[in-house]
């Protein structure tokens, strides 16, 4: 049987781009397409419910005009070979550098530059997002392979944080997700990049595991999940532990704050950029 696809279409401007990004990562949608000035989704007819919910809500609170919004049904469409059209290699730090496999020949490339290729799947991570930008330049600044050796990626999507992490000099790393897709779109990615016996792949949530004692925890989420798992990352760090965040909102920054110095963790650099804020602090 044809599988059915839900396409939601939302031409942005410079001055609504950043709200319909927000509003689409709110509700838990994390792969998009853009072209054309236009940002696709692409859900299946499962999903209609929260398709409907996504453009209720862009109209209603980010007041996009309805005419910018548009859904369309259809069968069997190939939206990876869409993803094509747009993805180029990102750079972090010119340290790194994510490139999907059909841009393999076009990266620069040099002896202290480190490839990561991340093809687009429906997981997050392929290293366009602001907040994976953010985590990374944070990885790239503050890894030290002398002393940290151990890492937990929590809700690692695409495996990009752990991949990244192993080239760096983490010696080994923890990933767990509690997504089926995300879970195999990661194991072809440690894979692809030649670190799969480095890392150990849980679909489960931190509570679940009985792993401790890492060096460095990182999650790209979004704060209702940070918050409430703060208590589970401090336990689980050694002492002096790294604690990398982001998928913050800005506004939401405050309250993070706060919260990171109820569980005795603290603040080393906050980074932000567009919406986003991001947050290096250490177990105390």
């Amino acid at each position: 049987m044809d599988k059915i696809f839900i396409e939601i279409e939302i031409a942005f401007s410079d001055l609504t781009y950043d709200l319909i990004y927000n509003r689409l990562y709110l509700n838990g949608l994390t792969s998009f397409l853009e072209e054309n000035r236009k940002i696709k989704v692409y859900l299946t007819r499962g999903e209609s419910a929260i398709s409907e919910k996504i453009t209720k809500e862009l109209r209603e609170f980010d007041n996009i005009p309805e005419k910018c919004i548009s859904l369309s049904i259809f069968n069997n469409k190939d939206w990876n070979n869409e993803w094509e059209k747009s993805i180029e290699p990102v750079y972090i730090f010119n340290k790194l550098v994510i490139y999907p496999s059909w841009k393999k020949d076009s990266i620069k490339r040099h002896n202290e530059i480190i490839p990561i290729q991340i093809d687009p799947k429906m997981s997050f991570g392929t290293g366009h997002n602001d907040t994976t930008q953010l985590i990374l330049e944070l990885l790239c600044t503050y890894i030290e392979p002398e002393e940290n050796s151990y890492m937990l990626d929590f809700g690692c999507g695409t495996g990009i944080l752990s991949i990244a992490a192993i080239k760096l000099g983490i010696k080994n790393a923890v990933a767990i997700e509690i997504d089926s897709d995300a879970i195999e779109n990661a194991k072809e990615n440690f894979e692809v990049n030649g670190v799969s016996e480095y890392i150990i792949l849980y679909k489960s949530n931190i509570s679940e595991i009985n792993e401790k004692g890492f060096d460095i925890i990182a999650a790209n989420i979004t704060s209702n999940v940070i918050l409430p798992n703060l208590g589970e990352m401090y336990n689980k760090l050694s002492a002096g532990g790294k604690l990398f965040i982001t998928g913050i909102l800005k506004e939401e920054t405050e309250e993070m704050i706060i919260n990171l110095t109820k569980y005795n963790f603290g603040l080393k650099e906050l980074k932000q950029r567009a919406e986003w804020s991001a947050f290096y602090a250490v177990k105390q």
